[in-house]
């Protein structure tokens, strides 16, 4: 007889222990979804450190049921959901919250940055990325394989791109994007080195023009001074100014333009190009258009310029917008994974 309770414990009775533990070891492998199980969903309000991400958690629960509440009463649930990424050595409350959930081991559903169409003069957005147990390419659980529907061009449509754009074959420049100094998503790895030994690489294999474009929101303005001096040491690399504040400043779909292809790790501007038809190549595998990416610098002249018909569906699955988190729809995907 098997009986589940909230925390998703197994109790067995009047069976041998060999079988008892083939039961527990399947019914922890199976998602609860495909019990029939209904979860119980906590929304936990102390991850968002602005009132406008509260806001969508709260929009969010609407279409799952969820039960708004706080990192420290999470225990009784199935599932907890989080707003944004976490680092373990960041001290905001907000973070201290998100380490809570991840850390205890609960399954979480994590609403991070807009891909498709992504704001740069903002940081609230109307859609987001939506993950389970993560929010990077390679780490997330984005319920690709329950995908029965074609959305990309739902998606792709309201945010101004055709998910049909084809690869620009022309181009003058090489745009190395770095990140936000710090940022998760770089998994540990220093942008300042990482940039540094990029442009050394790409020298190796082209002559073409390199434009190093720092991420807008600075950090350690002197180890930028320091990179900076350290690149246009090679030959034909420009540093160019990002600060929003600055004479000078470019937007990121100008550079694009004529842009030969881009250079990223992880940032949001490989998924930036490759909308926009601009080749990547993509330097750690929890970039976005990984898929769809070159993955090494000597491809430089050769960038990736395949198929993106499955990406484009894959990736209009980890989007969602506000009305698709209060009608639930988003809730139907993504709880299939859980």
């Amino acid at each position: 007889m098997l009986c589940h309770t909230k925390k998703r414990l197994l109790c067995v009775r009047v069976l041998p222990t060999s079988l008892a533990e083939a039961f527990t070891v399947l019914f922890n492998l199976l998602p609860l979804r495909s019990l029939n199980i209904s979860m119980r969903v906590a929304v936990i309000e102390d991850t968002a450190n602005h009132k406008q991400y509260r806001d969508i958690l709260h929009s969010f629960a609407k279409g799952c049921n969820g039960k708004i509440t706080n990192s420290g009463n999470s225990k009784d649930y199935d599932v907890a959901v989080i707003f944004g990424s976490y680092k373990k050595e960041r001290g905001r409350s907000a973070h201290q919250g998100k380490g809570k959930i991840i850390e205890s081991g609960v399954p979480y559903v994590q609403l991070e940055t807009q891909l498709i169409g992504r704001p740069i003069d903002t940081a609230f957005h109307t859609e987001f990325r939506v993950g389970v147990n993560g929010f990077l390419w390679d780490d997330a659980k984005w319920g690709f394989e329950h995908i029965q529907a074609d959305r990309s061009k739902k998606v792709f449509g309201r945010n101004g791109y055709d998910p049909n754009k084809e690869w620009k074959t022309d181009g003058d420049h090489i745009l190395l994007c770095m990140q936000k100094v710090g940022d998760a998503s770089l998994r540990g790895q220093d942008i300042f080195t990482w940039t540094e030994e990029t442009v050394k690489g790409l020298r190796e294999h082209t002559e073409r023009q390199i434009i190093v474009r720092p991420h807008p929101l600075y950090r350690k303005k002197s180890r930028h001074t320091e990179c900076k001096e350290n690149v246009t040491q090679h030959s034909n690399v420009h540093w160019q100014e990002t600060d929003l504040e600055k004479d000078g400043f470019i937007p990121i779909q100008q550079q694009l333009q004529k842009a030969w292809c881009t250079v990223t790790y992880t940032s949001g501007s490989g998924t930036d190009a490759v909308l926009n038809g601009v080749p990547n190549i993509a330097c750690n595998a929890g970039s976005m258009v990984y898929d769809v990416s070159s993955k090494e610098l000597r491809e430089v002249e050769q960038p990736y310029t395949g198929d993106k018909t499955e990406w484009t569906n894959k990736i209009a699955h980890c989007q969602w917008n506000i009305e698709e988190f209060e009608s639930g729809e988003c809730w139907e995907h993504v709880s299939k994974s859980i």
